[in-house]
This record gives structure tokens, C-alpha cells and sequence, in this order.
């Protein structure tokens, strides 16, 4: 393990990640960026992979206290040993188990998820990457239902999905008694289609908001939109 393995620094962090588990994504980055600003109190990663939501969400927040759950072992060992050598180390818990079957009393204020989406995809060759990427192990109603029994009421959550897996995810919410209050559209630039949305939803239901976020402009740079939100994190950005 680990000879495909990276190490992606970021300003006040580095994580080890890929081999085992996926690599990190530009779009993953974006869910942490965008989901400091609402992540407070007692919050849960689910699938945590490397651990970079949890190191992004306790970056700048010290007073949050953070639970990382991931499924695969040998990915929930690469967690852990990126938290022991981060400054965060004290805020984030890294556990090896399945939400499906979490037992606790614990509620939480805040819960993130970059889950596996790739629905009825070919199978991986690689079972931890068949892990990560496909909903074999967490479709989008198992996750409705961990959240919806692991939130406090009025907590927060926020999800990744593509935009058709997104459309079922919201549909199935309001069945549970979850709402959206936010989408957070991005797109590679201007004239691509549309990549993956964000959302962001409580227990409490309210008026929706949609923005838009590109990642680079016409001439392949990137926005300033862009610049501001992975500012705090991207070595690239002053």
C-alpha cells in the first residue's frame, strides 16, 4: 500500500491521501471551503477518506470538536495517522465503522458528507476505490436516514452530488423531515455543464438559495470567486 500514494499540502496542513482511498478532488475542497462558514459545535464527517473535510472544517474553527467516520480500514488507518500529524490532531476523533450501523447517543450540530455517487457504475478494480466511489456501501436514502437520526434539531448539513443524484437526494429529504436552504452550483468555467452541487439543509425549512461558483473563467484562470474561497487553504493563493 501506498505506491500511488500523494501528499497534497495545504497552507496549514498536509494529508497523505490515495492508495488506499481516492485522491483529493477539487470539488471535495470546495465542500470544506464553503462549509467552514456554517460547521459549528459537535460535528460529523461521514466517510471521511483522508480526513480532509475534518482538517478543513477544524482549520480556523477551534472550538468545534469533530468525529471522522470512515468504512474502510485500511483508509480509516490513513485518516488517523494524517489527524496525529496535524495541528488538529485534539479536535477530531477518527473512527473505523459504518454509519448504517453507528451506535450513539451523541446529536450533532453539523454534519458533512462527500459521499460515494457513482450509481450503477462499473466496478472498480480496486476494492477500496469500488468503496469510495460507488453507493454500494451508502446510497443517498442510508445517508437520509444517519442524518436525520444523528442531528440535533436546527443542526446544519451539507452534501456533494452530481446534479441527478442531487435531485433524488432532495426529493427523498422532505419525506424525512429535512429541508434544503441552499445549492451551490459549480461549473469548470463559464460554458461547461454543470459539475457537481453542494447543498446545504437543516431540520427547519426556509426559502432556497441557488448561487453559482465557476472555477475558471474564459481564459482558463481562475476566478476570483474561486481564489476567494480556497484563499485560506491553497498554497497557490496570496
Amino acid at each position: 500500500m501506498g505506491g500511488n500514494r500523494s501528499v497534497f499540502t495545504f497552507k496549514e496542513f498536509s494529508l497523505a491521501h490515495g492508495n488506499p482511498g481516492l485522491k483529493i478532488s477539487t470539488e471535495a475542497c470546495i465542500l470544506g471551503a464553503w462549509a467552514h462558514k456554517f460547521a459549528k459545535g459537535k460535528i460529523l464527517d461521514i466517510g471521511t477518506g483522508c480526513g480532509l473535510m475534518a482538517c478543513m472544517l477544524a482549520q480556523g474553527n477551534h472550538e468545534v470538536s469533530i468525529d471522522a467516520i470512515e468504512i474502510h480500514p485500511e483508509v480509516a488507518i490513513l485518516a488517523l495517522e494524517n489527524i496525529q500529524n496535524s495541528p488538529f490532531k485534539n479536535q477530531i476523533q477518527v473512527m473505523n465503522g459504518d454509519i448504517r450501523s453507528l451506535s450513539t447517543e451523541d446529536r450533532y450540530d453539523f454534519i458533512i458528507c462527500n459521499p460515494p455517487f457513482f450509481t450503477n457504475h462499473l466496478p472498480a478494480t480496486l476494492e477500496d476505490k469500488q468503496l469510495a466511489i460507488h453507493d454500494d456501501e451508502l446510497n443517498f436514502a442510508d445517508l437520509i436516514i444517519a442524518i436525520k437520526n444523528l442531528l440535533k434539531p436546527g443542526g446544519k448539513f451539507a452534501v456533494i452530488y452530481p446534479k441527478e443524484v442531487m435531485d433524488k437526494f432532495e426529493k427523498e429529504l422532505g419525506k424525512n423531515g429535512l429541508f434544503v436552504h441552499q445549492f451551490l452550483y459549480i461549473f469548470s468555467n463559464p460554458g461547461a455543464k454543470l459539475l457537481r452541487v453542494i447543498c446545504l439543509g437543516s431540520t427547519n425549512k426556509d426559502e432556497i438559495a441557488i448561487e453559482n461558483l465557476y472555477i475558471k473563467d474564459e481564459k482558463n484562470e481562475y476566478t476570483e470567486a474561486f481564489k476567494l474561497l480556497l484563499n485560506p487553504y491553497y498554497l497557490i493563493f496570496e
